[in-house]
């Protein structure tokens, strides 16, 4: 039994301030997720699923850095935060299946860091794989185009790829607590589709095609001229100031749901 529980519980840190026993806790989740082969295979097969049919049609012939770089990046947000969304979401399922819940509510790490290093840590290493994959698709367009594409590829990544998936991380760790794990994952598909990719030439409602979708378009359209889908669609044309609200409307989502759910983890807490 104790050989189980120094290798499932998470290390504690009894003396040190918040940010120490969050960083503690942020280095194991990373740790435990990064391991898990669900987290490559998931991940990683939603970004060939998309990037064997890439759009636009003709992106095999964009030559300007900024234009390829984005269009890409458009393939990969496609999919693969559905993918980091659902094998997330089972830490809460998880937790209470190896009968966690009781010894970490009993450690003197708190709520606050065990929540903030679950997002952080557990997060982080399901997004591994969307930069690893990321590396791999610059060093192709290197070789193709030359070292100009990395730099734009990184700035690509920080501010088209990531927003959208901090947002999903952030939903996918605090949610659960409240739907369960397979009630989120069914919610997590249909937002995503009718959010992202349900454009407004359907007539249905929806995020898409403005600063509040959560794929990047705004930002990949404003800076980096990538293809505008749904906000075409709608007649408009995204400004800088609107690119930035686009993030952080995202960011600001990703806060707000990880702070109200410490304040009702903390109230439920016994101690």
């Amino acid at each position: 039994m104790t050989a189980v529980l120094r290798r499932t519980a998470a290390p504690t840190t009894a003396h040190g301030g918040w940010w120490a026993k969050t960083v503690a806790a942020a280095r194991y989740e990373y740790l435990m997720q990064v391991r898990r082969p669900a987290v490559w295979v998931v991940v990683l097969g939603l970004i060939g699923l998309r990037c064997a049919a890439p759009l636009p049609v003709d992106l095999g012939s964009i030559t300007d850095h900024d234009t390829l770089v984005a269009d890409w990046a458009g393939n990969f947000i496609m999919l693969c935060p559905i993918g980091v969304g659902a094998v997330l979401a089972d830490r809460v399922r998880r937790e209470a299946r190896l009968e966690l819940n009781d010894l970490l509510t009993s450690t003197p790490t708190g709520v606050g860091p065990r929540l903030w290093g679950k997002a952080i840590g557990a997060g982080a290493a399901t997004i591994t794989p969307v930069a690893v994959a990321w590396a791999g698709l610059l060093g192709y367009l290197t070789a193709q185009h030359g070292a100009g594409v990395i730099p734009v590829g990184l700035a690509a990544f920080a501010v088209i790829l990531l927003p959208g998936l901090v947002f999903v991380v952030a939903g996918s760790v605090t949610v659960p607590y409240l739907t369960g794990p397979v009630l989120y994952r069914i919610g997590l598909f249909g937002y995503w589709f009718w959010g992202n990719m349900v454009g407004p030439r359907f007539g249905i409602p929806t995020p898409a095609g403005t600063p509040f979708e959560a794929n990047g378009e705004y930002p990949s359209g404003v800076w980096f001229h990538g293809f505008l889908f749904d906000a075409r669609q709608r007649g408009i044309t995204p400004t800088g100031g609107e690119a930035v609200l686009s993030i952080a409307f995202l960011l600001l989502m990703a806060l707000a749901a990880l702070v109200i759910t410490q304040l009702v983890l903390t109230r439920r807490s016994p101690s």
